[in-house]
């Protein structure tokens, strides 16, 4: 885990939890976000950076420019081992396969489905694994990508067995691509609300290139209907997508609760972890959380055959 290095894209509520776990463990980080500071840190606040109140006008010229150089020195304090916090030179748009390649892990957040497709595949052909994760209110999910050929070793009680291949690989592309209705298996005859939540979001970022606010709930709720309507009509009368439910889903969907954050952060941290040791075995290929019932699972999502 040493010589292990992440690369984290935005700085979230549950990025910075995922970080913060990796970096007391040892693991260094490269961050990847050049959104204004502070106004970034007021859109989704996370518990390494303080926010100025949004009543309250910034009165002067802010320390640092984007959010990766005001994170730079809360990481090297976390754990100065590590020595310097490296920042990527360049824009998440402008990532490119050859610097991609030298990450063992990459970690994103708040990114739209084209861009994480992308990062996946430079990622994951390198030998790399891809994770991106969001919350909205008292849900989270998260994406994964390890690649095509993932060995780990199943734990039996303390005793580590033989290496096994990754048993089911889908891509980052079929897993976000895949139409809502087809998100299924035969103990969950409809996709789970989490990820319909989730892939609702990802759908209106895709088409609108912006996050749904509140502001945005009636035109969040008409895209997200629209797109169900093409791609999964048998889901148009499911309770998560009426028009109510999906207006109260655009005013929490940049929210991002502390709880939330913390759980699904450090499941995801301790997924990043068995990764890079190859012990255990890992999540396939999302991770699904709901605040209010605490409960947090995996579910395979693939094609049908």
């Amino acid at each position: 885990m040493s010589k292990a290095k992440v690369l984290y894209i935005h700085v979230t509520g549950v990025s910075a939890e995922i970080l913060k776990n990796l970096v007391l463990a040892g693991i260094r980080a490269v961050l990847c976000d050049n959104r204004p500071y502070p106004q970034a840190v007021l859109d989704t606040p996370s518990f390494l950076l303080s926010a100025q109140d949004r009543t309250e006008p910034i009165s002067k010229k802010p320390k640092y420019e984007t959010v990766a150089q005001a994170m730079k020195s809360v990481v090297e304090e976390l754990n100065p081992l590590l020595g310097d916090c490296e920042i990527a030179p360049e824009y998440v748009a402008d990532l490119s396969e050859s610097y991609l390649e030298q990450f063992s892990i990459v970690v994103a957040s708040r990114v739209n489905m084209s861009d994480a497709i992308r990062i996946s595949k430079a990622t994951t052909a390198a030998g790399g694994k891809f994770y991106m994760a969001d919350t909205f209110g008292m849900y989270g999910a998260g994406a994964l990508d390890l690649g095509n050929n993932h060995v780990y070793r199943p734990e039996l009680g303390k005793k580590l067995l033989d290496p096994t291949p990754l048993k089911t690989h889908v891509p980052l592309d079929q897993v976000l691509l895949l139409p809502l209705k087809d998100a299924i298996n035969r103990f969950h005859k409809t996709p789970p609300p989490s990820w319909i939540r989730y892939r609702a979001i990802l759908e209106y970022v895709e088409r609108k290139k912006e996050w749904p606010t509140e502001e945005k709930a009636d035109d969040f709720a008409q895209t997200v209907r629209q797109w169900i309507q093409e791609s999964s009509p048998n889901l148009i009368d499911h309770e998560l997508l009426t028009e109510t439910a999906l207006n109260s889903l655009a005013k929490v969907a940049t929210s991002e609760v502390a709880p939330t954050c913390a759980v699904l952060g450090g499941i995801i941290g301790n997924e990043v972890i068995k990764a890079i040791s190859g012990k255990g075995e890992p999540a396939n290929n999302t991770l699904l959380f709901e605040g209010l019932s605490c409960k947090a699972w995996t579910f395979l999502v693939q094609p049908k055959k």
